[in-house]
């Protein structure tokens, strides 16, 4: 019976988590963690499975940590605060043009997010076998500046100003995971995970593809992507967890394949209203993270990781620049490691405090921020807290707060030609997130 009510709970959190919407994400376009345990740790767990969501999203074989079998879900609320300047001087892009220098701000109009997850890990009795079910929405950016003629880079595209004009973008990737434990000897066990990933993108203007100019009036404009379009991907994740209950040491590793995605094709129009199609491959990076915890003193529980994260070698991320048709050839983002550190104390018999930080490269030069613009992942710091108590139902209540520390990048505008000489672009970008949830053991 108990088993048939989580079964019919984890399809109704399924449901729930595919009408997520998009959020900017923490650690380049990536969340930092999920679900408010594992958030509240600063996403620390590769070795220190604290909750179903934790274990299932750091470390597959971290199931086999789990006291017993559980099933819960979370709410995330995320608030980013992003910022564009832009400042031409005056000639910049020739004699007279501008007459006068330019300079200007605007602030993003993106809404608050909500981001739903859920878990579901079954731990049989006297089994060395374990296996969950997990959907996250892991990664995503998104920007809503308006168009400004006090702003250089939101002025409307030439000839009637020298900017992209109002500058929407919109990506989110959910992932859905099948996952299966081993546990190999008395401390060691192995985990795989199967992922099935949906994700979405729209971007306006298109920077990526070939400006056209199709009413030759000699000034080529990039089309609009805001149509926007769905893609599915596949691939795996697997770790090994090691755990002596007699030392309090754990340890664990995770490797995390890129994820595949289908091509984007999304629907647009050249300058005369001729429909136009517009393809773009972006994949979801590979990453490693190795981790280690401490649970030998009373009450307290410790957890730190070290991760890495390949933007370069993934598809969509390669060098910035310009194709012979001018199409922007990548956001040129670089690979980057991270570490986070987070800490338990069980306060009371039914009450844990715990809090984390998580520091990160951020994957974009300065260099780079003209290419940036509509997906500024420059997050460094990230400061977590939070809390679960354990009513006396046996449902456990846990809560959240994260804050993502301002960060700014500034460069040139770019050209064909190289960077424009008199210019600069400036992304700025903090991030706010409450995040609830609810879970059960049984």
């Amino acid at each position: 019976m108990k088993l048939t009510k989580a079964r019919n709970l984890v399809a109704t959190l399924l449901f729930v988590v595919l009408m997520q919407v998009p959020a900017l994400a923490q650690t380049g376009h990536i969340l930092d963690a999920v679900g408010p345990i594992n958030q509240s740790m600063g996403g620390a767990g590769t070795a220190m499975p604290l909750d179903a969501m934790g274990a299932l999203y750091r470390n597959s074989a971290s199931i086999m940590g789990l006291d017993s079998s559980e099933v819960s879900f979370g709410f995330q609320i995320f608030a980013p605060e992003s910022q564009l300047e832009s400042s031409v001087l005056a000639g910049s892009f020739g004699p007279g043009v501008p007459a006068a220098s330019l300079i200007g701000s605007t602030s993003s109009d993106t809404d608050i997010s909500p981001i739903p997850s859920f878990a579901f890990v079954c731990r049989p009795d006297d089994s060395r076998w374990s296996y969950g079910i997990s959907g996250f929405g892991i990664g995503g950016f998104g920007v809503d500046y308006a168009s400004s003629s006090s702003n250089p880079i939101t002025s409307p595209q030439p000839p009637n100003g020298f900017g992209f004009g109002p500058i929407f973008s919109n990506f989110q990737l959910l992932q859905i995971t099948a996952t299966f434990a081993y546990q190999l000897t008395e401390r060691t066990s192995f985990g795989v995970g199967l992922n099935g990933d949906w994700s979405t993108l729209s971007v306006s203007p298109f920077a990526a593809a070939s400006p056209d100019d199709a009413n030759g009036d000699g000034f080529a404009s990039y089309p609009s992507g805001s149509h926007g379009d769905a893609a599915w991907g596949l691939g795996f994740q697997t770790g090994i967890y090691y755990n002596n209950p007699s030392t309090g040491i754990h340890l664990g590793a995770s490797y995390k394949s890129p994820q595949w995605m289908q091509t984007y094709k999304i629907n647009s129009q050249d300058e005369l209203g001729s429909g136009r199609l517009i393809e773009f491959d972006l994949d979801y990076p590979m990453m490693l993270s190795l981790g280690a915890g401490y649970s030998g003193i009373q009450d307290c529980k410790f957890a730190a990781d070290l991760f890495f994260i390949d933007y370069e070698s993934t598809e969509g991320f390669q060098p910035t620049g310009f194709d012979g048709m001018g199409a922007a050839t990548g956001f040129g983002w670089r690979s980057i490691w991270g570490a986070s550190i987070g800490g338990e104390y069980q306060f009371l018999p039914r009450l844990a405090l715990r809090t984390g930080y998580t520091f990160n490269q951020s994957p974009i030069r300065d260099q780079d921020s003209f290419f940036n613009v509509n997906a500024p992942g420059i997050i460094k710091h990230h400061l977590s807290g939070g809390f679960s108590y354990e009513t006396h139902h046996d449902w456990i209540v846990s809560m959240a707060f994260h804050h993502g520390f301002g960060n700014s990048i500034t460069g040139p505008w770019q050209s064909p030609a190289g960077p424009i000489p008199g210019t600069s672009v400036t992304s700025r970008l903090a991030t706010y997130s409450l995040t609830a949830g609810l879970s059960k053991k049984y």
